[in-house]
C-alpha cells in the first residue's frame, strides 16, 4: 500500500507545484506615465509635448458678411506634420472642409486652408490667431478669403 501511494503523492505535488508557479511575463515594477502624448507615423516617431498646439480644436465663428448666422461650429485639426485640416459650419447649415498647412512663431498662429467642399473648392482662406499655451486657446482669430470677399473671426480650445 506503502509503494502505491507515493507515486500519487508525487503526482499530486507536482501538479501543486506547477499551477502555483509564478509566471515572470508581467512585469513587478509599477508603470510611470509622462505628460507626453506620443505620435507615431508610417515611419517616423514624433514626440508631442502636453499643452502642444498639435491637436484637435474646437469652438466658433462669425461671418462678417453674415452676422445674423450668428456663431457657428468650428473646428481644427492641427497635425505635427505642419499639415491643418478645418470642419466649419456655414450659414446655410452645409458643413465646409478645408485643408492646408500652418506655422506658430511664438504666440502667433497662422494658416493656409483650401477649401475641398465640392461647393467651393478651391477657394483659399488665411488665418491668423493667438496662441495660448497654459489656456489651450487660439484666441482674436481672424480668417479671411484670399480674394477678400468673405472674412470673419473665430476662437477656439484645445479639447485633446
Amino acid at each position: 500500500m506503502k509503494n502505491k501511494s507515493l507515486p500519487i503523492l508525487f503526482i499530486a505535488l507536482a501538479i501543486c507545484i506547477v499551477s502555483c508557479s509564478k509566471s515572470n511575463d508581467t512585469p513587478s515594477a509599477p508603470i510611470v506615465t509622462h505628460d507626453t502624448v506620443v505620435i507615431i507615423t508610417h515611419d517616423t516617431i514624433l514626440s508631442v509635448p502636453a499643452n502642444s498646439i498639435i491637436g484637435l480644436w474646437m469652438g466658433t465663428l462669425t461671418a462678417v458678411n453674415e452676422p445674423q448666422a450668428g456663431p457657428l461650429t468650428y473646428s481644427f485639426d492641427i497635425r505635427a506634420d505642419g499639415t491643418i485640416l478645418t470642419e466649419s459650419e456655414g450659414a446655410d447649415g452645409f458643413t465646409y472642409y478645408s485643408a492646408g498647412t500652418w506655422t506658430l512663431s511664438g504666440t502667433a498662429f497662422s494658416a493656409t486652408i483650401i477649401s475641398t467642399t465640392a461647393t467651393n473648392k478651391g477657394v483659399v482662406q488665411n488665418i491668423t490667431a493667438v496662441y495660448n499655451k497654459t489656456n489651450g486657446t487660439l484666441s482674436s482669430g481672424v480668417w479671411q478669403n484670399a480674394s477678400g470677399d468673405a472674412s470673419g473671426t473665430f476662437s477656439l480650445s484645445r479639447i485633446n
